[in-house]
Order: C-alpha cells, then sequence, then structure tokens
C-alpha cells in the first residue's frame, strides 16, 4: 500500500518562499527519485503544501534522512513546518 508524507511549511518571508520553492522544484525530481507522486503547492506567499507519495513504507523510511538533510540546510528560512504520514486508502495519478 502506498505510503504518504504531508508537510505544511510557513516561511520567514515570501521571498523565502520563493527561493525554496524554486529549489524544490529543482531538485526534489532528483532527491527523491523513488517517489511515485511530488506535489508542490503554494497556498499563500508565505506557506506551502508538500506532499510525497512512496510505493510503500520501506521506501518512505530511505527517503527520510534526505529530506532530514534538505530541511536542516534552509532552516534559517522556514518560521514552523508540520508533518502527516501514513497509509493511502487512494492514490490515484492519472
Amino acid at each position: 500500500m502506498s505510503y504518504v508524507r504531508m508537510n505544511y511549511f510557513e516561511y520567514i518571508s515570501e521571498k523565502a518562499g520563493d527561493e525554496l520553492e524554486a529549489h524544490y522544484i529543482k531538485n526534489a525530481p532528483t532527491n527523491f527519485p523513488d517517489a511515485t507522486v511530488l506535489v508542490f503547492l503554494r497556498t499563500s506567499p508565505t506557506t506551502a503544501s508538500l506532499t510525497s507519495v512512496y510505493p510503500d513504507k520501506d521506501t518512505f523510511e530511505k527517503a527520510a534522512q534526505q529530506r532530514k538533510k534538505g530541511i536542516a540546510g534552509v532552516a534559517d528560512k522556514i518560521k514552523n513546518v508540520r508533518l502527516e504520514e501514513g497509509e493511502a486508502s487512494l492514490a490515484l495519478m492519472r
């Protein structure tokens, strides 16, 4: 069953959000090659929701180290981050 992580970010400024959005779009496909879905949704000038879907929990866990490293490298631009994760009852992409 697919395993999903949802990240909710609040940035310190709109500029920081712009920079991190561009960074994610450029690097996420390479940094998370085993993800079956990557979504970056800018919800306001200073907030975003990022969703990643993995084929299973083991693959998800392998990606967690890369995620921690990535966030640590930009922590000065993030005001707050909230995470949710779990098995997906439905993960459909057409």
